[in-house]
């Protein structure tokens, strides 16, 4: 997705889920920066294409389940899943053009936002 698509999508899933996306991080979300304490489908919005890593919570998921289920669910239902999302924009960091960055998220949260070397 382009930005622009992104910011439209995120403006739709806004109106029809406004319960899931709290209005302190609406803003940040369609200026493309993670913050802490974002989901992963609210750090998905604000940060573009990512690569993952998700270790299920084996209290709730059974093994082999879709990883990305178990990312999503956090919105909903947060786990001891552990997950790491990476991206690469150009909005997380103020004057950085492409930068990498890896989020780390517990009990469904972002809990750490790790600027990375390429």
């Amino acid at each position: 997705m382009t930005p622009a698509e992104r910011n439209s999508y995120a403006q739709t899933m806004f109106a029809q889920h406004p319960e899931l996306f709290p209005e302190d991080r609406r803003q940040s979300i369609l200026d493309g920066v993670v913050l802490i304490g974002m989901t992963p489908f609210e750090a998905r919005l604000a940060g573009g294409a990512f690569t993952y890593r998700v270790v299920a919570d084996k209290a709730r998921w059974p093994a082999h389940s879709d990883p990305l289920k178990v990312m999503w669910a956090q919105s909903m239902q947060a786990d001891s899943s552990e997950i790491w999302m990476t991206f690469k924009n150009s909005s997380q960091f103020s004057g950085d053009s492409d930068a990498l960055f890896r989020v780390y998220f517990e009990q469904g949260r972002a809990v750490k936002i790790e600027k990375l070397k390429e």
